[in-house]
């Protein structure tokens, strides 16, 4: 009987879990008024844990890496090294608690309190899940991708103004822009390898 291939001659496993973007602006356009970029890992280098990534503008803004796990949370940023906003931006780490209250296609939300600051990230009006398709990493090899056509950021209880937004990052390997706001499952990342391109 012949042996069956390998799965994926990709490279190793880095890490598996769930990514939770939420990125808003006005809607008559221009930047982002507020981005959260919520990481939450099953297997990583770094073991188990949460990272946040929040940028919110305005009068107060906040620029803040939330995290329950520093190690994991300077993983994330080392893997998005050479990815734009936010992960390109300063900002300090703080220690966080993380509540995730919903299931991923009934009303969700993360709420990450860090005894100053209080930021609620919410994903409404979520389309039919894609799963395994084509990805805008070519390193991640599986994930199910559930969009948005609402979500709401809050900053201590106060809604930041803004909408999601179509991303041309997708028209790639999707065929055409999609929204801003989308949740990762089972995002499935490997290590570069030698096989790559």
């Amino acid at each position: 009987m012949a042996q069956a291939p390998p799965v994926s001659t990709r490279g190793d496993l880095l890490w598996s879990g769930e990514h939770w973007i939420a990125y808003l602006r006005p809607p008559a356009g221009g930047p982002p008024t507020a981005m959260v970029s919520l990481y939450h890992a099953y297997p990583s280098p770094a073991g188990i844990g949460t990272a946040a990534f929040v940028q919110i503008q305005g009068d107060p803004g906040y620029t803040v890496l939330c995290t329950d796990n520093a190690p994991f949370a300077r993983f994330v940023k080392e893997t998005q090294g050479n990815a734009s906003a936010p992960y390109d931006v300063e900002m300090p780490m703080v220690d966080a608690h993380f509540r995730r209250d919903g299931a991923p296609r009934d009303r969700p939300r993360w709420t990450v309190s860090t005894g100053s600051h209080q930021v609620i990230a919410a994903w409404r009006e979520l389309h039919t899940p894609l799963v395994g398709p084509p990805t805008a990493n070519r390193r991640i090899v599986f994930t199910i991708l559930v969009f948005a056509d609402r979500a709401a950021i809050e900053l201590d209880g106060h809604r930041v103004e803004g909408d999601p937004y179509p991303r041309e990052i997708w028209a790639k390997t999707l065929g055409r822009p999609m929204s801003s706001c989308v949740i990762a499952l089972a995002e499935t990342m490997v290590c570069a390898s030698s096989h790559d391109p």
